[in-house]
Formats: C-alpha cells, sequence, structure tokens
C-alpha cells in the first residue's frame, strides 16, 4: 500500500518521499504524521519504501487523500485514512507545524501485535484555480458561481473518547531552549523562518525510547500563559488532578510587559487505551511513538483577573495547499483571488484568518493590523520558499480588521505594503487593507449576497452560446461614478443610492449598457481610476463589495449590462503600493526602459512574470464572476502591444526577435480573451487600441496551444487578440475635428466624415464619445459642435445631428455622461454633471431626442444587428462636400427592414433634396430632428409621415426621394413595408432556405432578401 500511495503522491506532482535513513526526513518530519521506523539487527534502518510520515505528510499537504484506505508502516503497523464530510475543506493542524506537549512514549503491542488503528480526517484538496482547459465545475446562472473553489471550511471530524494521556515531566534537556540569535531577530521582526522556532517541535533527546517536545508560543500583551488540551476536541488529557499547564516566560519583552516568548516546562508521558483490554480498563501505552496533539492557551494580560482563551498561531498548519501554488506560479491561476489575499475561514474548528501574499525578494514579512497594534514583531509569516509566498492562519481576528504587510528587505529597510488581493480598503488618503465581511467565497450560503438576477445571467449566456450577442442592441452609457452625481454639499452617494438614481435614468434614455470608468481601488481620484492599486477591490469611497454588488443587480433586474474599464496596463507608483513591493522590483519590469511608462508616470506590469500573469488574469475573472460584469473594456491596450509606444529611441528594449511587439502581453490579452468567452459565455470584451494593428477583434484558432508558449516565434506574426470590439478613436477624432471648422472650411475636410469607410471591414467597433473628448481643456461636446461666435441654438442643432450620425452608423455607440444634456462645461471628477442645465427647455428636448434615437435604434434590426457585416452599409450620397450633407443605407436580412439615415452639418437647410434609394413607394420618416417635439422649426415633414419616391434615381440608385432636409438637422427614414402576409411569406422561405446551409455548416448570406422588382 506504501508504494501505491508513493505512486499517487507523484501523480500529483508532489516531491519523492525520501527514505527513512535520509537526512531529508527530519527535515519534512512533523508532529502531523506517524514515524514507524523498522530497524534491522544492526540498527540501520531498511531503505525498502518511504517512511510513513514522508508519505502522509506530502498527502495531506496537497489534500489527496480520498476513500478509506489503510496505509501500512515498514513495521506492519497500519494507520487508516478517513475522509471528513464530503463538500467541505476541512485543514487540520497536524499537517504541518501541529501543536503538541512534551510527552515520553514507549513501543507497546496487542495481543495480535497489531497496533490499534489511528485515524486521519482529511478531505479532497482545495482548489483555488484551474488550468484554462476543463474550467470550473459550477451551478449555473445562480449564485453558486460565487463559491471559492476552495470550499466553505469547517470543523474537522474527532473521536469523542480520549486517546491518550501526557503526563508532565520536570526536567527538560539544555537543547530545548530557543537559541540567543533566533530570539532576537524575532524581536526585530526578521526571522525568515518563524515555524522553526515557534509552535511544537521535537526535540532530540539522548534517551532513545522518549520523545521531548517544546512548544513555544509567540504573544503580546501577555503576563500569564497555560496550556491546556481542547475540550471535546483534543484526543488527549492531563493526569487528574491536572487541567492545564503553565508555561514560562523567557526573554526580551515584545511590547511593554509583554510575554515575548514562552515555553512548556514539562514532559508528557502518553498513554491509551487498547481495545482488546477496554473490558478490564486497565490503561496500556500507546505504540505510536510520535502522536499529534489540540490544544488551547488561557492568558491573561495586566490588570486582567479571568482568563482567556486564545489559540497559538503557530500551532496550526499550512493552509494553501502546494497544488494552488504550483498552479499560481504557471501563470494561469484564474481563482487566484481565493487563494492569496485575506479570507475568513475555519480550522481545526477554530475561525481565523488566513493570510497569503507573493513576495519572493524579501527576508521577512509581517502581517500587521489594529489588533496588534502594527507591530511586525507579533506575526510574522510562514515562507513558501519555491514559490515566493508568505502565509499564515491568525485565529481569533475577523471582518473589518485594518491591516498590511511589514516586510524587510534584502537591503535591510522596513516599510507596509498594501495587500494586493484585498478586496476591501480603508477610503483614500488612508492606504490600509481590510478584511472583507463581502467575501462570499468562503461564506456560507444563507450569509452570501443574494442575487436576483438570474433571468439575465441566463438569456446573457444563451446569447453567448449561439453566438448571437453582436446581432443585439448595445448602446453605451459611459459612467463616472463618484462624479456622475452627488449629494448636497458635494457629498458622495454610495453605490445603493446611486442605483435607484442611476437605473431609471439609463432606462428612460433607452441605454442597453452602462460602462463604469475603473472601479478597481485607486488613491487619487484626479486619475479617473486609471492608476491602480487594488485590482481586487471596488472604490471604497462608494461603498463595501456587497453595494456595488447592489448596483450590478438593480442594472440586470432593469433589462441594463453593465461593463467595467479594467487596467492591466499599468499601474501607480506610490511607495505604499505594488511599486517595488518586496524591495526589489516585482510586480513591473526591473528594467526602467520597460518597466516605466514616464508620460503617464506609472509603473508597467511585468508579463513575463507567470506570478504577475496569475494577479492580472485573476483580477479579470474576480470581477466577472463576484460581480456579474458583463463586458471588459481593456484600457491603454497600444501601451501594452508595443514596447516603444510613446518611447524615444534608447528608452525602450526590443523583443527576444529584435521587434517592437511586446509578445508576453500579446499572449497575456490572447489568453484573457480566450478564457473568459469560454468560462463566461456572453461576456463581451473591447480593447482601447489607438493604432492600426490588424487582428484586434479576430479569433485565433488552435489558440490554446499557443499559450503553452507565450514567447514562442509563432506569435511574433499571430497578430489576432480576439477582443470583441474595438474603440474607434480614429472615427471620433476625425468627427469632432471637422464639426469644430467653420461651415465654409467643411467642405474641405468633407472626407473626415466618409474615410471610416476604408477600414469598417476590417475590425468590430464601437463608437466613443468618451469622456476623452470632454476633459483637460477639450471643452465639452457642445463646444465642438461649433466654432467662435457660433449661436447656442445651432451648438444644439449640430449636437443632435452628430448624435444621428454616430448612432446611424455601423459600430455601438458609446455617449459619455452629461452627453446627453449637453453639459455647457467640460467634465470635471471632483464635481456632478450640471443636471440642472437639464431642466432648460433646449436641452430639454436634446434629451428626448438622444431617447428617441436609442429607442429607434434598440427597435430596428438594420440600426444594430448588422454591424459587422460590409454588405449591411452602403452610401447613398458620400461626396457631396459643397452642402455638408451624407446620406448611408442600413440593412439586415430583408429589403423591408432598410433605413435610410440623412445627416446635413450645415446650418443652410434645403427644399427638395434628391436622394437615391434602391426600393420604390412610401418610405416612412421615422425621425426628424427638427420636428417640434424637439424643438425645431418643423422643416420638412414631422415623425411618423410618408414620403414617395420617385421614378429615375440619382447616383446609381432607380428610384428617388425629395426630402426637406433641415439644417443642422438629421432624418431616419425606413424602407416601404410589404403587406403582412407578404412579410410572413418572406420570412418562412428565408427560414427554409436557411436549414440547408445549416446543416452543412455554411452561413449563407445575410444580405437583404427578396428585393422588389425593379430595386438593385
Amino acid at each position: 500500500m506504501a508504494d501505491s500511495t508513493q505512486a499517487q503522491a507523484q501523480e500529483f506532482g508532489l516531491r519523492k518521499a525520501p527514505t527513512s535513513n535520509s537526512k531529508a526526513t527530519e527535515e519534512v518530519s512533523s508532529p502531523s504524521c506517524f514515524r514507524h521506523p523498522s530497524q534491522d539487527p544492526a540498527g540501520t534502518e531498511t531503505r525498502d519504501s518511504p517512511t510513513m510520515e514522508a508519505l502522509t505528510t506530502q498527502l495531506n499537504e496537497a489534500g489527496r487523500i480520498s476513500g478509506t484506505d489503510s496505509l501500512v508502516a515498514q513495521d506492519k503497523s497500519r494507520v487508516d485514512l478517513h475522509p471528513t464530510k464530503q463538500g467541505t475543506t476541512a485543514f487540520d493542524s497536524r499537517s504541518t507545524n501541529g501543536a503538541s506537549l512534551t510527552y515520553e512514549a514507549k513501543q507497546h503491542g496487542t495481543e495480535d501485535g497489531v497496533p490499534p488503528p489511528r485515524a486521519i480526517e482529511r478531505t479532497t484538496a482545495c482548489t483555488s484555480g484551474y488550468i484554462p482547459t476543463s474550467g470550473p465545475k459550477e451551478q449555473p446562472y445562480t449564485n453558486m458561481n460565487d463559491v471559492a473553489k476552495v470550499d466553505h471550511v469547517e470543523e474537522a471530524q474527532r473521536h469523542d473518547q480520549t486517546h491518550f494521556m501526557a503526563v508532565p515531566i520536570d526536567v527538560l534537556p539544555p537543547n530545548a531552549d530557543i537559541p540567543e540569535y533566533d530570539m532576537h531577530l524575532l524581536n526585530l521582526a526578521r526571522h525568515a523562518d518563524p515555524f522553526r522556532m515557534l509552535g511544537c517541535h521535537k526535540v532530540e533527546c539522548a534517551e532513545s525510547d522518549k520523545r521531548i517536545v517544546v512548544v513555544r508560543v509567540w504573544l503580546k500583551n501577555v503576563d500569564h500563559v497555560e496550556l491546556r488540551p481542547r475540550a471535546g476536541v483534543s484526543d488527549w488529557r492531563l493526569p487528574p488532578p491536572l487541567e492545564s499547564v503553565q508555561l514560562e516566560r523567557k526573554g526580551e519583552l515584545l511590547f511593554h510587559k509583554a510575554s515575548a516568548n514562552a515555553r512548556a516546562g514539562s514532559a508528557f508521558e502518553m498513554y491509551t487505551t487498547d481495545p482488546s483490554a477496554s473490558s478490564r480498563g486497565c490503561p496500556v501505552k500507546s505504540s505510536d511513538p510520535y502522536v499529534p496533539l489540540d490544544y488551547e492557551l488561557l492568558v491573561r494580560g495586566e490588570g486582567e483577573e479571568t482568563p482567556r482563551v486564545v489559540y497559538d498561531t503557530y500551532s496550526f498548519g499550512m493552509t494553501v495547499p502546494q497544488y494552488n501554488l504550483e498552479l499560481f506560479q504557471s501563470g494561469s491561476c484564474w481563482h487566484v483571488d481565493n487563494l492569496m489575499g485575506s479570507h475568513i475561514i475555519t480550522v481545526d474548528g477554530v475561525t481565523g484568518v488566513r493570510f497569503a501574499v507573493w513576495a519572493p525578494n524579501c527576508i521577512c514579512v509581517s502581517v500587521v493590523g489594529d489588533w496588534n497594534g502594527w507591530d511586525g514583531r507579533a506575526h510574522p509569516m510562514r515562507k513558501r520558499v519555491e514559490f515566493g509566498c508568505w502565509d499564515l492562519f491568525i485565529p481569533g481576528i475577523g471582518a473589518g480588521e485594518k491591516y498590511g504587510y511589514r516586510i524587510h528587505a534584502r537591503n535591510g529597510t522596513d516599510f507596509i505594503k498594501i495587500d494586493p488581493y484585498a478586496q476591501e480598503f480603508e477610503v483614500p488618503p488612508k492606504t490600509a487593507s481590510i478584511i472583507s465581511a463581502c467575501d462570499d467565497a468562503f461564506k456560507p450560503a444563507e450569509s452570501r449576497y443574494q442575487w436576483h438576477d438570474q433571468e439575465w445571467m441566463a438569456r446573457r449566456k444563451v446569447l453567448g452560446e449561439t453566438d448571437q450577442l453582436h446581432r443585439e442592441p448595445m448602446s453605451i452609457y459611459e459612467v463616472h461614478l463618484p462624479s456622475w452625481m452627488r449629494g448636497q454639499d458635494g457629498r458622495y452617494l454610495s453605490y445603493r443610492e446611486l442605483a435607484d438614481r442611476l437605473v431609471p435614468h439609463v432606462k428612460n434614455m433607452n441605454f442597453t449598457h452602462v460602462e463604469f470608468l475603473p472601479l478597481a481601488h485607486h488613491p487619487f481620484e484626479g486619475s479617473w481610476g486609471y492608476q491602480v492599486t487594488g485590482l481586487y477591490a471596488p472604490y471604497s469611497r462608494l461603498g463595501n463589495p456587497d453595494d456595488f454588488k447592489y448596483l450590478v443587480d438593480t442594472l440586470h433586474q432593469a433589462n441594463i449590462g453593465v461593463f467595467i474599464d479594467f487596467v492591466p496596463a499599468h499601474f501607480c507608483k506610490d511607495s505604499w503600493g505594488l511599486v517595488y513591493y518586496d524591495g526589489e522590483p516585482c510586480y513591473e519590469y526591473a528594467d526602467p526602459r520597460e518597466g516605466e511608462h514616464k508620460l503617464w508616470g506609472t509603473a508597467v506590469f511585468n508579463y513575463r512574470r507567470n506570478e504577475v500573469r496569475s494577479f492580472l488574469l485573476g483580477a479579470a475573472y474576480h470581477w466577472l464572476r463576484r460581480y456579474h460584469i458583463d463586458g471588459l473594456r481593456i484600457d491603454a491596450v497600444s501601451s501594452m502591444l508595443y514596447k516603444n509606444h510613446q518611447k524615444k529611441d534608447g528608452e525602450w528594449l526590443p523583443n527576444e526577435h529584435g521587434g517592437d511587439a511586446n509578445l508576453q502581453a500579446i499572449s497575456l490579452l490572447q489568453e484573457l480573451n480566450w478564457v473568459v468567452h469560454k468560462e463566461f459565455p456572453g461576456v463581451f470584451t473591447m480593447a482601447e487600441e489607438s493604432t492600426s494593428w490588424r487582428g484586434v477583434t479576430d479569433k485565433a484558432d488552435g489558440q490554446a496551444s499557443a499559450l503553452v508558449h507565450p514567447t514562442a516565434p509563432s506569435l511574433e506574426s499571430s497578430r489576432r487578440l480576439g477582443f470583441d470590439a474595438k474603440w474607434d478613436l480614429g472615427w471620433m477624432n476625425d468627427t469632432l475635428s471637422y464639426l469644430c471648422c467653420p461651415v465654409e472650411n467643411r467642405r474641405k475636410c468633407h472626407n473626415k466624415l466618409t474615410f471610416r469607410g476604408l477600414y469598417m471591414a476590417h475590425e468590430r467597433w464601437i463608437l466613443p464619445l468618451s469622456h476623452d473628448e470632454v476633459v483637460s481643456g477639450k471643452g465639452s461636446l457642445l463646444d465642438k459642435c461649433g466654432y467662435l461666435g457660433t449661436p447656442f441654438e445651432d451648438r444644439i442643432r449640430t449636437l443632435k445631428t452628430l448624435y444621428g450620425f454616430q448612432i446611424g452608423m455601423p459600430g455601438r455607440p458609446l455617449i459619455f455622461m452629461g452627453g446627453e444634456i449637453g453639459q455647457g462645461r467640460e467634465w470635471k471628477d471632483n464635481r456632478s454633471v450640471d443636471w440642472h442645465e437639464g431642466e432648460e427647455e433646449l436641452r430639454k428636448k436634446l434629451c428626448i431626442w438622444v431617447s428617441d434615437l436609442l429607442g429607434l435604434y434598440k427597435s430596428q434590426p438594420a440600426l444594430h444587428a448588422g454591424d459587422d457585416e460590409t454588405w449591411n452599409f452602403k452610401w447613398t450620397d458620400c461626396d457631396n462636400n459643397n452642402d455638408c450633407i451624407v446620406a448611408f443605407l442600413r440593412s439586415y436580412e430583408f429589403w423591408f427592414n432598410d433605413i435610410l439615415v440623412v445627416c446635413n452639418f450645415s446650418p443652410q437647410a434645403y427644399y427638395r433634396y434628391p436622394v437615391g434609394v434602391p426600393h420604390g413607394g412610401e418610405w416612412q420618416l421615422l425621425l426628424n430632428s427638427d420636428d417640434w417635439k424637439y424643438a425645431g422649426g418643423m422643416c420638412g415633414r414631422g415623425n411618423g409621415s410618408y414620403i414617395h419616391t420617385t421614378q429615375g434615381g440619382r447616383l446609381g440608385w432607380p428610384y428617388c426621394l425629395w426630402l426637406d432636409v433641415p439644417g443642422n438637422g438629421c432624418l431616419y427614414l425606413k424602407a416601404p413595408q410589404p403587406s403582412a402576409e407578404e412579410k410572413k411569406r418572406m420570412i418562412s422561405e428565408s427560414q427554409r432556405a436557411k436549414e440547408p446551409a445549416d446543416r452543412e455548416g455554411k452561413t449563407g448570406d445575410a444580405g437583404p432578401k427578396d428585393q422588389p422588382e425593379g430595386s438593385s
């Protein structure tokens, strides 16, 4: 059985257990396991099989014990392995440095020569991540999506009866004392391996039949310490009448009159009851020479009369399994939010907080916080050397505690850093991390946030799986939450308060989605959230994580999707943040030519390090899973793709192939999109990319295999990033610069309106009128709709035409907050939108125009369903630069869906203006920006009227519409409609025609069907 166990250990990538006579055996041995070394007559230990101690240690650390098995040691004794309650993950402190008292034990046997079995309770491994080929097994559409891959930890099972009795001894060997040098390092908070000194440890004894164990307890602000077994949990007891053992105080004071170090001053002889002799009630000595014990401490501080029960931090074992750290080190740990950071868990029935942080280069890390006075000496952490991670379980603390990590760097400096994985932070300018009470992954189901968006999530998943998301309307309202609306005297509104105001406004405006400027925690509000420090925490100034969940939930219940800006390109350089995290470059590139963005004054993430990749990818997954976010807009993609982005010669380093592409960043973006689309069907990803990089929205076939070697030369030519859409910044700049020209000069730059047709087919697009164009001295959109001296009324009319042009063009429209009311001032992040301006008559009518436009956009398939096919867009008039008029046709599937859009960017109205169209008959005027409804002068016909075509087209079209086009105005017209029976017939025939193509795996032509006779 030992051989099969060893094979099982090796199967999961564990190290091979050393043989019993090797030096390594003593290094991995711990009170958590049973050791039964058999010796030959010469006294030499055998090498047949690995020790039971080493095998059980490795299996327990990996959490791979399952079922009820028996391990047979070299001396033929048996250890039964029983799993705990299925579905829970119970960590047993005996897996590493478990707490044990000093005892003396002698070998014995039962009548049949087989010692009684000893049960060890374990469960399957807790898994904080997965390789992105299988995905998490989560219950869909429910709050189960928020459950951590590490299940909620419950108390380990125990036997009711007492197995052992510990008899104290009075004399300790000299080597039981802690070395003075180690004591000195602990008092300086510079000990690299505190678990080697603190907790329960074996002490070498000259007498071979004795096992001596010393317990060292490291406590602060304590004068008196006693140690006793845990009632109802520990399987050992002290001999009557002893109930506890007092520990001796030793060494320097940790803080004032605190007990800096205490050690057990007793030894114990262990007894157990042999089942065969139990009827006689005769105690016999245990055959187990090394048995782990649970204990608790009774402590009193200065002036305290009643002792209180505490638990020794250093009596608990490793609570972060090795398999999870290996996944973290691989660069694809998407559940890293459950692995790193602070989480409230229960270990051996004791509730506390598990801390884990990655700091590979430093000497020592301590957890500091309110509970220990921010004293770095109080809670030094255990280092997992091969992974560069530090972890510690601290019992007795809980949610709401502020904390940080005190780091002692290799250069001798000491400083406090935030937790990069913290899910809550103090409100700026304070910087402490907070143990979150909203960490649903580690909470029982009944106490998690209860979502009510199951219908929305189910529909989103279906749209993603059927590849119909790109056919859905997507009009986006871009919002900076801290400045969208303020309370009295500029008070910040909370997420919950904003939900009650934002949802009705967005719904009334007919937007389908909102996009929030970065909400990951950031210290400087003037950065608008783009200089981040806490990628796993929502902005604390507006509320806690549950408050933000409420906002998203409320939007979903109103059928409004939620996008967020995600910033994996750079981070702020505040000294308490991520920069030089452990005293050396850690999250950033070491060479400033790679690791610094001088223009922005920020540091660049090191995409070459797998741990940084896990950090970034895990953050994206965290927002999608924890907060049900529907899409990510990746900021500053150009700075990720190009190593020389906005850098001069000599300020950047070429890649390993001599080029300027950042191959590691490319592979990270590809992996981000691949896994997001695989694990979250229906989630939409967007790139803010301002260069001519081709393939931003192309899906790469076989992309997963390429991710295995992110620096492979093949990726130099693989430019397909896998986004769903790209921001068309070129269209935004061209259009706004055109509108800023005086009317007499616009005819010279008319191509700015039409140039987009040359590249429109290359990608899938978002058409933004974003925050970037209404800040930093650029003025508001209203300012851009004219030039010096342009009347206010003309600016409002031009702005209405701009929105008509934007929503009519192929691409998903995005409008920044305040634009819907024509805000006069440019945006400032420290004040609210000027909502009072929306009460003015012209601005109120502008708001109605935008609402009607977006309502039409949602209801007419031609305006949204065919955005990504080139044949669904046709210019009908694009060369009339003298009159500043453009006209184009939007189509989808059937000819009767066609929409004609006419935009006039001059103040001159044109009567009986001819526009060529493909279909004869009555075209319905759906919207006229000069209608009285929108405070217009009613040039031409009003909304809902019909206009007949004439024979003899214009510019090659077979029919002609003679339209009255208002100055600075916009018209939307719909093609003639067949009878209901004829429409039904055409739809039915089209569906039948699609079926053979679908069976053959062909998509067919999505162009107009069954055009009327004489049309082209």
